[in-house]
């Protein structure tokens, strides 16, 4: 609980500077990018986390890392982060950010679980039919899981939507079994 509360408080600090500077929408796009690079990198977030390298490793490795790839208001604050001895907190920060700006600006992450790739035009349709039920615009990462027999499963927070086959048939089997009786 105290990672989410730190976290917190330095993601919305972030997000007040950058409104505060008027640069919301570029700090936004950087802190993803350096969001996007840790999630693909477990190897960064175990050097970043690592309590055995110094500060000011860490902080040459992250300057070289984005200093080419992002603007000075995002690279200072996670440089800030280091100076703060936070380096432990900084991939749950960056997240957290992501989080609460999505949430101001209405947009919901969803996993889309199908037993086969879907075509553009389904995924356009399912991301339409999932705006229409949450409100919100989706940001949807798509993955094929070869043990669902048909259909999709869709992960929103906390809620899943399961239309798998394998969901289908179990319901019916209780529906039957629930008639026998």
């Amino acid at each position: 609980m105290l990672e989410y509360n730190v976290s917190t408080r330095y993601a919305v600090a972030l997000m007040e500077l950058a409104e505060e500077k008027k640069s919301f929408d570029q700090v936004s796009t950087d802190i993803e990018f350096v969001y996007n690079t840790f999630v693909q990198s477990k190897e960064l977030r175990n050097v970043i986390s690592s309590p055995i390298i110094e500060q000011q490793k860490k902080t040459e490795i992250l300057d070289a890392i984005f200093s080419q790839h992002i603007k000075t208001d995002a690279l200072n604050f996670i440089k800030f982060i280091i100076d703060k001895n936070r380096d432990d907190l900084l991939f749950s920060i960056i997240k957290r950010f992501v989080d609460l700006r999505d949430a101001k600006l209405g947009v919901a992450s969803a996993e889309v679980y199908s037993a086969v790739d879907i075509s553009d035009d389904q995924k356009n349709e399912l991301a339409e039919k999932l705006k229409e039920f949450t409100g919100k615009q989706i940001k949807a990462q798509y993955k094929v899981n070869e043990d669902l027999i048909g259909g999709f499963k869709v992960k929103i927070g906390d809620k899943v939507f399961d239309a798998s086959v394998a969901n289908q048939l179990s319901t019916l089997k209780k529906t039957l079994l629930s008639e026998t009786r």
